[in-house]
């Protein structure tokens, strides 16, 4: 019996990068976790760029299903990581 994703081997399991590949897909529907990143990333700059442009956060937060909390934390660090 093999875990879901893996090949069968001569008796080896599989390496961490492979099991934790498998997992992460299972977990995240067959989407790796550096795209999850790069779509919060995108998310996040384009909550700060509406901010910027004078959307509200609570608006912000509707808009993106997110509470006001999050969206506010989510400006802060942006404000900080741009600079701006």
């Amino acid at each position: 019996m093999f875990l879901e994703g893996f090949k069968a081997s001569a008796g080896s399991l599989p390496s961490i990068k492979d099991a934790t590949y498998v997992i992460l897909c299972l977990i995240y529907g067959d989407s790796p976790a550096e795209l999850q990143t790069w779509e919060k990333l995108q998310r996040n700059a384009e909550i700060y760029r509406r901010y910027l442009a004078g959307e509200d956060s609570v608006v912000l937060g509707r808009a993106f299903g997110l509470s006001d909390r999050r969206i506010r934390d989510i400006i802060e660090h942006e404000r900080k990581r741009t600079g701006r």
